[in-house]
């Protein structure tokens, strides 16, 4: 079971900083304009921290790590951050835009346990690279405190964590607007909701929704930590993770996660015609609204297609009669035969397109937008745009159990939990 527990958590100081402004998305959900237009939001925008500008004249002793080191310590002496005084868990309420619709989400931010050796109280569903586990480690072993927090998800299907902790809430302690979206914190101090809320989350097991580049790397952190310092009781800062905690009852937006190919190496239409007939049905639209209607209607075992110069998209429905042994690398776990996203990327994006799981970052755009996946297709800004349906929490929740994994990116818990409500520092 995850040991849930209060901490003492980095916040921004109101009487410093405009709240608004100091809050950013997770590193991987930003570019490079977003972090300009973060930095000149405010000199104190956790961006500074979470994902700082690289220079032409960095060196091993000063670069965009060691600055966020720096960052972090100048902040505190200056208490534009402050500790707790107490250890504390934070309720968020998170409201949002989506489309005509306005949603809240609500979690529990806390510190939790990681765990040892057989014991495995964490659901994964996603593969994930080397790369971002490699800068994330940079970043953690020079500021030692967690920036952002780890969605993740448990399964309670009467409420009663949310209800009972609810119950013990007044007043926020904070509450601020970021662009569309508001932002409510409770800080929870008491002993008796405290212990409420960990005996609560004693046996649920919780999947890893967003974060599992940063989860893997708190794990190797960890590891390192008790290997330079000889303690291996599990109850130090390094053995714990900051966590977000929502119940999957509660109502997620899951948004799909759409692949765009800015350069196909030169393979066009007539390439992947040739291998995409042997494994699904095409179903060519003349009209944009009607194919994302369709797309819409055909659930995980469906795609869209749209090529550069190619007047028309294609519906791509994966074929009942395929023989998916001749196109795959390895046998597929049937718990993913019906996921077309999956088939897409083993049997058309690694051999017809060349991309790897290794090579995803460099060679694909990732968007939730299928409008702009399109656009940058018609306007030549792109030569290739894969489309498909969100994958719900239902079919994800079972897919982890089995222990399979699904494509990098494969959907968006929409809004992504933000980095600048609270610091937990692993000191």
């Amino acid at each position: 079971m995850p040991r849930v527990q209060p901490f003492r958590g980095l916040r921004y100081n109101p009487e410093k900083v405009d709240l608004g402004k100091t809050v950013c998305p997770p590193y991987d959900a930003m570019g490079l304009p977003e972090v300009d237009d973060l930095y000149a939001l405010s000199p104190y925008n956790a961006v500074r921290l979470v994902l700082g500008r690289q220079l032409p004249k960095d060196t091993r002793e000063n670069n965009r790590y060691t600055r966020a080191r720096d960052f972090l310590k100048q902040w505190r002496e200056e208490s534009v951050l402050v500790q707790e005084e107490k250890p504390a868990l934070y309720y968020h309420e998170h409201t949002y835009c989506l489309g005509e619709h306005t949603l809240t989400r609500r979690g529990v931010i806390a510190s939790v346990r990681m765990d040892d050796g057989e014991k495995n109280h964490f659901r994964f569903y996603e593969h994930t690279n080397k790369a971002p586990k490699l800068d994330r480690l940079r970043l953690l072993s020079e500021v030692n405190t967690n920036l952002s927090s780890i969605f993740g998800i448990y399964s309670d299907p009467k409420k009663v964590i949310e209800t009972k902790v609810r119950l013990s809430l007044g007043k926020p302690s904070l509450e601020f607007d970021t662009r569309r979206e508001t932002h409510r914190l409770w800080v929870i101090h008491e002993k008796e909701t405290i212990d409420m809320f960990a005996r609560l989350m004693q046996n649920r097991k919780v999947l890893i929704a967003d974060g599992q580049h940063r989860f893997e790397t708190a794990r190797v952190y960890r590891d390192r930590m008790r290997a330079a310092t000889g303690k291996n009781d599990g109850n130090q800062g390094f053995d714990y993770i900051q966590m977000y905690l929502v119940n999957q009852e509660e109502g997620l937006s899951i948004l799909p996660v759409h692949r765009v190919i800015p350069d196909s190496m030169g393979v066009g239409l007539v390439d992947l015609e040739y291998r995409i007939k042997e494994i699904f049905n095409m179903i060519p639209y003349d009209n944009r609204k009607g194919f994302l209607s369709a797309l819409n209607k055909g659930g995980m075992g469906h795609l869209g297609l749209f090529v550069k110069g190619i007047p028309r998209y294609y519906l791509l429905e994966l074929s009942r009669d395929a023989d998916f042994d001749r196109f795959l690398p390895a046998p597929l776990h049937p718990r993913l035969m019906d996921m077309a996203l999956t088939i897409l990327h083993e049997s058309i994006l690694q051999p017809v397109l060349g991309i790897s799981h290794a090579d995803e970052g460099s060679r694909i755009f990732y968007t939730s937008s299928a409008e702009e996946a399109l656009n940058l297709v018609s306007k030549g800004r792109a030569d290739i745009a894969f489309l498909h349906n969100p994958i719900g929490i239902e079919s994800i929740m079972e897919i982890s159990e089995t222990g399979v994994r699904l494509p990098q990116n494969s959907v968006l818990f929409h809004p992504q939990v933000p980095s600048g409500l609270v610091f937990h520092s692993l000191a």
